[in-house]
């Protein structure tokens, strides 16, 4: 699973999560969705963090710096 998709799934969690309270009244189902949340939160990140597709550019012995940005949007002179 990518990154991004990750961070939609659990967007749409958090969505559902804030609005079943406010329209159920079933305590049993708010409890599960506030207990699963932790979990959800840790495996996103873990996805992200293992998310390979965008590959870094290989750097130099002395060079060190973001893949995704250059000098000019990083300001430095």
């Amino acid at each position: 699973m990518k990154a991004t998709t990750s961070v939609i799934w659990t967007t749409i969690y958090l969505i559902v999560l804030y609005t079943v309270p406010a329209y159920s009244s079933s305590i049993i189902l708010t409890g599960i969705l506030y207990m699963s949340f932790p979990i959800i939160f840790i495996l996103m990140v873990f996805i992200i963090l293992k998310d390979d597709s965008v590959k870094a550019k290989k750097l130099e012995k002395d060079e060190w710096g973001y893949a995704d940005k250059s000098k000019d949007e990083l300001w430095i002179i």
